[in-house]
């Protein structure tokens, strides 16, 4: 859980500089912080699922359970830009993309600390 907590602190560095940068336009949206706390917390949620998954589910269940939490993160992100788009907002477009970058960001994260987690345990049981 600490990876998931460094990595949003390296995400929002990341675009913390971005926004600072002037190119004439801006690059991050001014509601941008609304987007990193939401994933910050489906990331940490995403991962304790996975963890908790992985300890108590035999092998044969832990792909069921890593689907059913990608499309837990699929609907709950949908249900966040249904949301935040139907309230409105200025630069939609400029906010969509500033999203889909966090949320890829947050989901090659997530797969690479869930598989290496999966390579532990697969190292364990073969020795």
């Amino acid at each position: 859980m600490l990876s998931s907590f460094v990595f949003s602190l390296v995400v929002a560095g990341l675009f913390f500089v971005l926004q600072k940068v002037d190119l004439g336009r801006p690059l991050v949206h001014d509601q941008f912080w609304s987007i990193m706390v939401f994933s910050a917390l489906l990331g940490f949620l995403v991962l304790a699922i996975a963890d908790w998954g992985i300890k108590h589910f035999e092998a044969q269940m832990r792909p069921t359970v890593f689907l059913g939490i990608t499309v837990l993160r699929l609907f709950l992100s949908m249900v966040f830009i249904g949301l935040a788009l139907f309230l409105g907002m200025e630069e939609r477009v400029l906010w969509v993309v500033n999203f889909f970058a966090v949320y890829l960001l947050y989901l090659v994260f997530e797969l690479y600390a869930i598989l290496s987690n999966l390579r532990a345990i697969s190292a364990e049981a073969k020795t």
